[in-house]
């Protein structure tokens, strides 16, 4: 029987940063994954609490930590791991060559290729603002055949907002020449720019509509690898400074953080288990002894001293919505919901409050493990992080990915 120090179930930001920071530990890791999680959708920023109660800003992401309810994700974890958590992955990233910016004093508005700004913390290099808010005019550059990218809509809506109001806005247009009938996604201009050829095809397109010294937005393109080489060669190339915009799913710069951070973990020693269906637990004298995976061929079981659970909620799988209840289909554990179903939504379509069924999940202690109704521990060695918690609607407040890097590090901080 093969034994691990650690298996974390999910491949998402939780499972991942679990499993990093496990590894930092000098722990055996092993990493069940069914998939990629949400950061090929959501993407590759990380927002820490954007909107409070009502829908209100929060002038920081540091002073929205200061205003979350007592049952939040952030309560339980406590500050001084939410700064370790922060710093722990802005490491990993500066040792990978992908480094992000910002921090948690400070909200960065980012551009949507809607042309509406949004609100998060921590950011990839592609997506610096700084030259943004200094120039007086703007290139917003599209991509014949690109869908859910509209640079008039971008400049439109920019003219709109009173900080960029004044600066002057050209719309420009290249043509890849990769739709073949089809429309173009930004995954197919990343994968162009990965290629010499397709490279140096850009830079002589962008020439022509581009001129040097230009702020230029556009959509998220510069590459599907973790690191900042099609950038920094277009804009040597092209003397001006390009500006990623958030985006509809594919999401690059998701794409480009889960690729880091699987390298990371793989160098590191992390065993990653592609494609595992996590079905059911053996549970010993309160304790995990070991998960059973189901596939095509066989039944495997993982034996391990501790378990994170990270397989992202109702979106993942984490959590089962049945009639009147929700149930965690691997442990059995209790999740609170009302057995009315009128009671898990918020029907109003503009609403400034979030979400009740967002809300469901798992109710934890200090150290991530699971509780009952009385606030009992029910499971010594397994630990909760991510989306399957209880008490925060992370589309809502826009806390997803700082909810997951810092309860996948104390999770696996607290084993």
């Amino acid at each position: 029987m093969r034994e691990y120090d650690i298996v974390v179930i999910g491949g998402g930001l939780a499972g991942l940063m679990a499993a990093a920071a496990a590894t930092k530990r000098g722990k055996k890791v092993t990493l069940l994954s069914l998939g990629s999680g949400t950061l090929t959708i959501g993407g590759g920023i990380v927002d820490v609490m954007g909107y409070l109660e009502g829908g209100i800003p929060a002038a920081t992401p540091s002073a929205g930590l200061l205003q979350v309810g007592a049952g939040h994700p952030y309560k339980k974890i406590g500050r001084p791991a939410i700064e370790e958590s922060i710093r722990f992955f802005k490491e990993i990233c500066e040792q990978e060559g992908y480094s992000y910016i910002g921090n948690l004093d400070k909200t960065q508005w980012i551009p949507t290729a809607a042309g509406t700004l949004k609100p998060t913390c921590l950011v990839p290099r592609t997506m610096d603002t700084t030259e943004l808010k200094k120039a007086d005019k703007v290139t917003v550059l599209g991509f014949d055949a690109l869908k859910d990218f509209y640079p008039s809509l971008i400049a439109k809506n920019f003219k709109k907002i009173p900080a960029f109001a004044q600066k002057e806005y050209e719309v420009v247009m290249i043509d890849p020449k990769l739709s073949e009938g089809r429309d173009v996604t930004a995954l197919d201009v990343a994968r162009w720019l990965d290629t010499e050829e397709g490279l140096a095809s850009c830079i002589e397109k962008m020439r022509n509509v581009i001129d040097s010294g230009s702020v230029v937005i556009i959509p998220p393109i510069l590459g599907t690898r973790p690191n900042y080489a099609v950038k920094e060669k277009l804009e040597k190339a092209l003397g001006c400074h390009f500006v990623e915009t958030a985006s509809v799913p594919p999401s690059i710069t998701g794409l480009r953080l889960r690729t880091m951070l699987v390298r990371y973990l793989k160098k590191n020693g992390v065993r990653i288990v592609e494609q595992a269906i996590v079905a059911k637990s053996i549970v010993e004298d309160g304790k995990c002894v070991a998960v059973i995976t189901e596939g095509v061929d066989r039944e495997r079981t993982y034996y391990a001293k501790s378990f994170i659970l990270a397989n992202g909620g109702f979106y993942g799988g984490g959590l089962l919505a049945e009639p009147g209840k929700v149930i965690e289909p691997i442990f059995n554990l209790p999740v609170e919901a009302p057995t009315d179903h009128e009671l898990w939504a918020n029907y109003s379509l503009f609403s400034s409050e979030a979400q009740p069924f967002a809300k469901l999940g798992l109710d934890v202690d200090e150290k991530m493990r699971p509780l009952d109704a009385n606030g009992k521990v029910l499971l010594n060695n397994v630990f909760v992080a991510g989306r399957n918690l209880r008490g925060y609607d992370f589309s809502f407040e826009k806390s997803g990915n700082g909810v997951a890097i810092a309860s996948g590090y104390q999770a696996a901080m607290s084993v």
